[in-house]
């Protein structure tokens, strides 16, 4: 009997066992059912991820090769746009040392211009001035006097000119007929 009895608390607890595997396997069958339901809609997933991740590195490579040759088709133009600035470059570093030397020129001139209209303000300042004096000295005066007129020779105060030569010409005479000559000159040649 003891024997029976050890044999039935055997029995028994094996049962109980049992029962508890099998309601432990039964939720590992669940938990394994639902990872793998988990796992077919990863796959699915993935596969779809795949395929567009595929299209997109296709895409991305198709756009590249494009672009590429976009900049090689570029690469002239970009070159040429560089090699015009390089040229603008030096027409403008030659454009500005042109105006600097002709501005420099130009002021040379207008110095030149200015002194000499000085000098030529100066001779027929005194080519009036002696011209003047020459004028006033032959100039007869006329007076009234007594009842009638009469013609007064002057007085007459002769003032040697310095440069008067042995032609008996002033300078200033001189100086006239140079400008004739030179008026004469610019007028032929403007013909």
């Amino acid at each position: 009997m003891l024997f029976e009895i050890a044999m039935l608390i055997i029995g028994l607890s094996v049962a109980a066992l049992v029962v508890f595997l099998i309601q432990t396997l039964k939720k590992m069958q669940t938990s394994l059912d639902a990872a793998t339901r988990t796992m077919t809609e990863v796959q699915q997933v993935v596969q779809t991820v795949k395929g567009d991740v595929g299209e997109i590195v296709n895409s991305a490579k198709r756009i590249a090769d494009q672009a590429e040759g976009k900049l090689t088709a570029i690469d002239p133009l970009v070159e040429t746009v560089r090699e015009t600035g390089e040229v603008l470059h030096e027409v403008a570093s030659v454009a500005h040392n042109f105006s600097s030397l002709w501005t420099d020129r130009l002021k040379r001139r207008a110095e030149a211009a200015a002194a000499k209209q000085q000098a030529k303000d100066a001779r027929e300042q005194a080519a009036s001035a002696s011209m003047q004096a020459y004028a006033a000295d032959d100039m007869p005066e006329i007076g009234m006097g007594a009842g009638h007129d009469r013609l007064q020779v002057p007085h007459h105060n002769t003032v040697e000119p310095e440069h008067a030569g042995k032609t008996g010409f002033s300078p200033s005479w001189l100086d006239w007929m140079e400008t004739g000559v030179r008026v004469a000159r610019v007028i032929a040649n403007q013909r």
